[in-house]
């Protein structure tokens, strides 16, 4: 399922980058960018570090998840699927020995953009298991927590220097392993009823007394 998601992350990037451009010609990276890594880099690269897989607690629920076949004549009921962020600090790297600074800024910048204007990840990006995920698509999340939260100490524990960085977020479904669906419920007809079902019982006529003596008083 991760690989899925780098894939797509990646799919997202080439597919949103305009034609011609840094980020369209750009590598995407999802290795750690070490020093060892940075000094192989061929040419501009955005890496995206996947540095954290933690559940997303505020989407936790208890509710069952229930279905119907295709044909709409069985209904299953699942255990929830668990809702997992997958955190990736996004950087980009470039080997120009003359302002390679302002083609980071510019690539990081594109590359921003493109992510801006996908706040959800369309179905035609994603990459393998994530084509069937259930609806909503994956979210994307912007979050303060993380690398951001812990800056220098990154970068110094990678033997690099301060690097600006997009924290990047997308929450999963998932669905436990040997999570099993409950046994099909069969229903052959569905009846739906709405309103009265018995009609309101009709007023008793007048006694023949009471009607005399409204007869006598009218006369």
């Amino acid at each position: 399922m991760i690989r899925d998601l780098d894939l797509t992350i990646k799919a997202l990037l080439r597919g949103g980058a305009t034609p011609g451009s840094a980020l369209a010609n750009a590598t995407v990276s999802f290795d750690l960018p070490d020093a060892t890594w940075r000094g192989g880099l061929q040419g501009l690269t955005v890496n995206c570090y996947l540095y954290d897989v933690n559940e997303n607690l505020e989407m936790r629920t208890y509710e069952p998840w229930v279905s119907t076949s295709s044909d709409g004549t069985q209904g299953m009921r699942t255990a929830a699927p668990v809702r997992v962020n997958c955190s990736y600090c996004v950087t980009a790297w470039s080997t120009a020995t003359t302002d390679a600074v302002l083609e980071e800024h510019d690539l990081l910048s594109q590359t921003l953009n493109v992510l801006l204007s996908n706040q959800t990840i369309a179905a035609a990006f994603l990459q393998g298991a994530l084509s069937g995920q259930i609806p909503p698509y994956p979210l994307v999340i912007a979050s303060q927590d993380g690398v951001s939260k812990h800056h220098p100490q990154f970068w110094t524990a990678l033997d690099q220097k301060l690097k600006p960085s997009l924290n990047y977020i997308v929450t999963l479904a998932l669905w436990p392993a040997g999570a099993q669906a409950q046994a099909p419920t069969p229903f052959s007809r569905v009846t739906t009823t709405t309103g009265q079902i018995t009609p309101a019982p009709t007023p008793a006529a007048a006694p023949d007394a009471l009607r005399t003596a409204f007869t006598t008083a009218e006369n």
